[in-house]
C-alpha cells in the first residue's frame, strides 16, 4: 500500500512539516528506514537521528517540529506509528470458515455464526461460542464454557472447563486458562489438596500472550477486567482480581487473593504477594517484590518494593557501600588508636603512684 505524507497524516489527526506530498510505503525503525519509509521518534534519547536515517518522514512529537526534513507532528507519535503499521504493513490472517473435520465437538455445545474451528479441536458439553470465533488447531474447550463474539484462541490453548471468556479476546498459544490454583492444607502427614470450585472470567478486549496461566478460583471467581494486556509467561493464581486496562509484563507472578487496580502497569519479572491491594494507576517497576498495599496514583521499585524515591536513595546508599565499608574500616582504625594513646597516660600515672 502506498500512502502520501499527507494521507497519513489524515489518517493519525497529525500536521505535515516539509512536502505533503512525498510517498510512503511502509513503516520501519530510524536505524533501519530507507527512502519511502516513515519512522518515528517517541524517546528523547534518540533525537540525534534524526539527522542520520534515511527515512523519507518522521513522526514527532510538537516539540521536534522545527527539525529538518519531512514531518508528521502528533501529539502522540508512538501510538501514530501503531496505527501506520497496521494501515500499512499489517495483514489480517485469512480464517477459513466452517468446521474442520477433525474436530470434536459436543452435541450440546452452542456454536454461533462465521465461525472458524480448526483441526483437532476439541469442544465440550454445554459450551457457547459467539459468532466470528476462530479457534486454531489443538485447542480444547471445556465444559460449559463461553467464548464471546470476535475472539481468537491460538494453537494448543487449553480453557479448562466453567470459564466465561469475553468478546474480542486474544489468547495465544499454550496458554491455560482456568486451571487449579496452588491450594494445599497441611493435615499433619502431608498436604490435602483444597478443591478449586471456582471460576475463570477474562472480560472483553483482553489480549494474553503465549505460555501464560490464570488459575480459577477456589472459590468464586478469578477476574481479568476489559481491556487488560497480559504478556507471555505471566503467572495469575486464584481469585486474583486485575483491574480494567491494565498492562501485565513478561514473567510476572501475582499470588493468589491479590487485588490489582485499573490502568496499572506491572514491569517484567516482578513478584506480588498474596491478600494485597494495589490501587488504580500504579506503576511497579521491573523484578520488584511487592509485599505490602501500595496506593493509588504511585510508583514502587525493588525487593521489597518501596516508593521511587525512597528506593533511589536506597540503590544511591547500596552503589556505595563497598567505599563505605573501606571507610568504616578506617574509622575503627583510628578509633582503636585513639583509645590507645587515652589509656597510655593513665597507665603512667598509676605507675608513678605506685612507685611512690
Amino acid at each position: 500500500m502506498e500512502k502520501t505524507l499527507k494521507e497519513l497524516a489524515e489518517y493519525v489527526g497529525g500536521m505535515v512539516v516539509g512536502d505533503p506530498t512525498v510517498k510512503i510505503i511502509g513503516v520501519m525503525s530510524i536505524d533501519d528506514a530507507q527512502e519511502g519509509h516513515i519512522t518515528f521518534i517517541s524517546n528523547e534519547k534518540y533525537i540525534k537521528k534524526i539527522h542520520h536515517t534515511k527515512a523519507s518522514a518522521i513522526i514527532v512529537s510538537p516539540k521536534l517540529k522545527t527539525a529538518k526534513g519531512n514531518l508528521l507532528v502528533c501529539n502522540n507519535p508512538y501510538l501514530a506509528f501503531a496505527k501506520l503499521v497496521e494501515l500499512l504493513m499489517y495483514k489480517k490472517p485469512a480464517y477459513i470458515k466452517g468446521i474442520d473435520d477433525s474436530a470434536k465437538i459436543a452435541k450440546t455445545a452452542i456454536i454461533g455464526k462465521d465461525i472458524s474451528i480448526c483441526a483437532y479441536v476439541t469442544i465440550g458439553e454445554n459450551v457457547r461460542i459467539g459468532n466470528r470465533v476462530v479457534l486454531y488447531p489443538c485447542v480444547h474447550i471445556g465444559d460449559h464454557c463461553t467464548i464471546g463474539d470476535d475472539t481468537v484462541i491460538y494453537p494448543n490453548a487449553v480453557i479448562y472447563n466453567d470459564t466465561v471468556i469475553g468478546n474480542r479476546v486474544a489468547i495465544h498459544s499454550n496458554t491455560v486458562i482456568g486451571s487449579n490454583g496452588f491450594g494445599y492444607a497441611p493435615d499433619g502427614e502431608g498436604y490435602f489438596k483444597i478443591p478449586q470450585v471456582g471460576i475463570a472470567i477474562i472480560e472483553d478486549d483482553v489480549d494474553i500472550g503465549a505460555n501464560t496461566t490464570i488459575n480459577r478460583a477456589v472459590l468464586g471467581e478469578t477476574v481479568i477486567r476489559k481491556g487488560t494486556k497480559i504478556d507471555s509467561q505471566v503467572v495469575i493464581s486464584h481469585n486474583v482480581e486485575i483491574g480494567e486496562n491494565s498492562l501485565i509484563v513478561s514473567q510476572v507472578g501475582i499470588a493468589g487473593s491479590a487485588k490489582i487496580g485499573k490502568h496499572v502497569t506491572i514491569a517484567g519479572g516482578a513478584g506480588i504477594v498474596g491478600h494485597i491491594q494495589i490501587g488504580d494507576n500504579v506503576t511497579v517497576g521491573g523484578y520488584s517484590g511487592v509485599i505490602n498495599d501500595i496506593p493509588s496514583n504511585e510508583t514502587y521499585l525493588g525487593a521489597p518494593a518501596l516508593p521511587i524515591k525512597r528506593m533511589r536513595k536506597c540503590y544511591v546508599i547500596i552503589e556505595r557501600l563497598p567505599e563505605m565499608r573501606e571507610h568504616i574500616k578506617t574509622l575503627e582504625k583510628r578509633i582503636e588508636q585513639l583509645e590507645k594513646r587515652d589509656s597510655a597516660p593513665q597507665n603512667t600515672q598509676s605507675q608513678k603512684k605506685n612507685g611512690s
